[in-house]
């Protein structure tokens, strides 16, 4: 699996480690898995997360802000 692009869901606002999220989606093919992450909508206070096969972060988005209780 490290030779794959890995999609991940992140708790907070940002994904600052590779191996924190709940893995969603994996695929050899890069462009077939940013096709399917630009699909995807965070839901409030998640992260969405691309990550490449070296591990780096390729893309990245926030949903929206949780409000204050």
């Amino acid at each position: 699996m490290a030779d794959t692009y890995r999609i991940t869901r992140h708790e907070g606002d940002t994904a600052t480690c590779n191996t924190s999220g709940t893995l969603i989606y994996s695929s050899l093919d890069g462009a077939v898995a940013f096709k399917f992450y630009s699909l995807l909508r965070p839901a409030s206070g998640n992260c969405i997360a691309l990550w490449k096969p070296d591990g780096s972060l390729a893309a990245s988005k926030s949903g929206p802000v949780r409000p204050a209780k």
